[in-house]
């Protein structure tokens, strides 16, 4: 028996296609800082916490390991952003996403911020259809978003009843 796992032990490991997700990416939309984030992974077993530290402003930061076949279960860590220092979490049951985003929003001089999944590096399959963004917003014409829309004044209504209201016997 020992003979025959010896056997087929490397053909097992090195035939079979090998699986991984993509690292963890974030990218820092605020002009605050993160000191670091915790990825925490569902299996402490085989997956550990990863960390990026460092995250400055308005950047793209990426994970320096790779996390294997590991699904994220939570990130936590601090954004520090005009002198308030502002939690930052993000909670799954598991799931594949790598790529997250910082936001933060000031109202009534109060700033709100977190964190969420994004595409944020834009793989749409390297396919030739990708969009394309140079930070400047176009009106494309669609009369979808007209500025004069148009109402109809006489409008129809089927007042005609949607149930059955003949009475039955029952003999």
């Amino acid at each position: 028996m020992k003979k025959l796992l010896l056997a087929v032990l490397p053909f097992l490991l090195f035939s079979a296609p090998s699986f991984a997700y993509t690292k963890y990416t974030v990218l820092n939309s605020t002009s605050g800082t993160v000191d670091s984030l915790v990825f925490k992974q569902m299996s402490e077993l085989f997956c550990g916490n990863h960390y990026i530290d460092n995250l400055t402003p308005w950047s793209l930061t990426p994970d320096s390991d790779g996390r294997g076949a590991c699904l994220l279960k939570s990130i936590q860590g601090t954004l520090h952003i005009d002198g308030e220092d502002i939690p930052l979490e993000y909670y799954s049951s598991g799931t594949s996403y790598g790529q997250f985003v910082i936001v933060s929003k000031r109202v009534d001089d109060k700033v709100t911020a977190k964190i969420v999944s994004a595409d944020i590096l834009g793989n749409y399959n390297n396919s030739d259809d990708t969009p394309q963004y140079d930070g400047n917003p176009q009106y494309d014409g669609n009369p979808q978003y007209d500025d004069n829309p148009q109402y109809d004044d006489n409008p129809q209504y089927d007042d005609t009843p949607k149930y059955d209201d003949t009475p039955s016997v029952l003999g």
